[in-house]
């Protein structure tokens, strides 16, 4: 009885639009198929990669089958394809993947370019491979070429658009649809929430940090494009985005992602969603809170003046020492505390009294109802321009909402007549329309909310209430974070200077009257207590071993024994000793 030969079919098409109009993988399969029938081989399973390049193997069906041809099961003898080009474009990958399967003992047939299995097949095989993949290259090179115009040109060339932005159709040239970039209303309003968030902060505390946003916004019941939670790493990519300030560069990167020269990008204008100098603000702050430029410690730490706080002497940064158990605090030179005081011998700044050094320094310099005054004009003509604005935004919003709930109603509307079934699908498609009216409604009225109050004219007693009210947020020691970032905003370095007080040292008697004995010939004079020569009361046993003793306790034993032997020998230099060991005792 003759065996069964068992095919799999494996179709393929380059881009999305190919496989979204459907019209040569159908092919491929209904000719392979055709090709089966004539052989009367059977087709147990077909094999569909939908818009996944040939030019490497990462395509995720291709792999599949390979996996389960060389599997122990076995389940098909045969793989057959359209062309060869459809089952590779590189000539490595053709000639790897098809011994691979020569070894697991199935047979690889292309019905278009069939070679046959002679001793000739493998030289042919490679022939037409190499042949496949010049001509993937040139139409690579055609395809970059076009591409690279069309964006000259002010046209985007297909891909995904950025989150915040959205294409439409701008012109037809033949059967092709010449697509532009335009603002979307809704992720346009969080994208300026996320760099307000992280320059500016919420208005409660200072700047927010990346991860803080992500949950703020998650929080608020924002959501993706997708549908999904917002990440930090989706933070991070918005505020390094060089498009929301209108430039986007065409062909950075090349297909393996390395970097290529500037002079081979192509830019792209696009409408504005964030200022320049907002995003440079951004920007700005991100390079410095990077842990190659600022350890997180002076980031997220509590200290007000971290980061900020220099040594006037040698200019390192001041780092919070403590005292007695943590009950003091001060500031410490970081040179002083890494060399004990060989580099630098600058004294301590108490933490608190520096502190409200500072604040009080900015709130009466900056936050005076007089340098108000100088400020107001300018603060007038922002208010204005940002009125101005949330009503354009507002606009675009309410329209934008309008489309989204007529759309809505439309389809509700078409179900009702026509007793549409509703299938999972068209359940997803009203939840996802539901989900981007209720945050489009969402952001209105937050929007609404920042613009109730128009700002046109400040009159004294406003300045003078606001001037108050800013000062007690700063001088509020519940809310560190807006205090630090404010003064991080004002002030970008602060010197602290020692200025040394003259102070009268206290005269040490002891140390002076056993170095100019009297004649009394006491060398040492003392009210009560007196030197004993012998041995003391508190006696060692007769087996005690000095070895015993840890180091320390053994160096301090030894000194104290030299400075008995030399009291009790009368050297006259003995006040000297005493004097040295007080010292230090004081210095540190």
């Amino acid at each position: 009885m003759k065996d069964i030969v068992r095919a799999a079919i494996y179709a393929r098409v380059s881009t999305g639009n190919q496989a979204a109009q459907d019209i040569s993988i159908p092919d491929q399969i209904a000719q392979c198929e055709q090709y089966c029938k004539q052989k009367d081989w059977q087709v147990v399973r077909n094999y569909v990669d939908a818009g996944a390049s040939a030019t490497n193997d990462n395509r995720v069906e291709f792999q599949a089958m390979i996996a389960e041809a060389c599997s122990a099961v076995n389940p098909f003898n045969v793989v057959m394809v359209h062309s060869q080009s459809r089952f590779a474009r590189n000539t490595f990958d053709l000639l790897h993947y098809t011994k691979k399967l020569e070894k697991a003992g199935v047979q690889f047939v292309s019905i278009t370019q069939d070679v046959g299995t002679s001793e000739q097949a493998d030289i042919l095989r490679t022939i037409l491979g190499a042949m496949d993949e010049y001509q993937s290259r040139e139409a690579s090179k055609h395809t970059s070429r076009s591409m690279l115009e069309n964006t000259r040109q002010g046209f985007w060339n297909g891909s995904r658009p950025p989150y915040g932005y959205r294409t439409y159709v701008a012109e037809k040239r033949g059967r092709r649809n010449k697509k532009k970039l335009e603002v979307a209303p809704q992720e346009a309003e969080i994208v300026k929430l996320i760099f307000k968030y992280y320059v500016h902060g919420d208005g409660q505390s200072g700047p927010m940090g990346l991860r803080a946003i992500a949950y703020r916004l998650t929080q608020d019941g924002e959501r993706t494009r997708k549908g999904g939670k917002f990440l930090l790493q989706f933070v991070q990519r918005v505020l390094t985005n060089e498009t929301y300030v209108g430039r986007y560069y065409f062909n950075k990167k090349d297909k393996n992602g390395n970097p290529k020269p500037e002079d081979e990008w192509v830019l792209l204008e696009t409408p504005k969603i964030v200022g320049d100098e907002l995003f440079h603000a951004a920007k700005e702050r991100l390079h410095h809170n990077s842990i190659s430029s600022t350890p997180s410690r002076v980031i997220n730490g509590p200290t007000l003046l971290a980061g900020i706080a220099h040594c006037g002497k040698c200019g390192s940064s001041m780092r919070i020492a403590t005292g007695k158990g943590g009950r003091y605090r001060y500031y410490k030179c970081k040179a002083r505390l890494k060399s004990e005081g060989k580099v630098c011998d600058s004294c301590l700044a108490p933490a608190q009294k520096l502190d409200d050094l500072v604040v009080n320094l900015l709130c009466d310099a900056v936050l005076s109802p007089e340098h108000l005054q100088v400020l107001l004009p300018k603060l007038i003509e922002n208010a204005q321009r940002r009125t101005q604005s949330y009503g354009e935004r507002t606009d675009r919003l309410k329209d934008e909402g309008r489309r989204v709930k007529n759309q809505l109603e439309r389809i509700l509307h078409e179900i009702c007549r026509t007793d549409l079934p509703i299938d999972a699908t068209m359940k997803s498609f009203i939840k996802e329309l539901q989900d981007k009216s209720a945050e489009t409604d969402r952001t209105i009225h937050r929007l609404e909310q920042e613009n109730a109050i128009p700002i046109n004219s400040l009159t004294l007693d406003d300045r003078q209430a606001f001037a108050d009210a800013a000062q007690r947020r700063l001088r509020d020691k519940s809310n560190p974070k807006f205090t630090q970032s404010d003064l991080r905003l004002v002030m970008g370095r602060i010197d602290v200077i020692s200025v040394p007080a003259r102070r009268r040292r206290r005269k040490a008697m002891p140390a002076k009257q056993a170095t100019f004995p009297k004649k009394t010939g006491a060398l040492v004079p003392t009210e009560k207590s007196k030197w004993c020569r012998k041995r003391d009361s508190n006696s060692r046993p007769s087996d005690y071993k000095s070895d015993a003793l840890p180091a320390e306790l053994l160096r301090r034993s030894r000194r104290r024994e030299a400075l008995y032997s030399r009291l009790s020998h009368g050297w006259p230099e003995a006040g000297n000793c005493i004097w040295r060991i007080i010292g230090q005792a004081v210095r540190f």
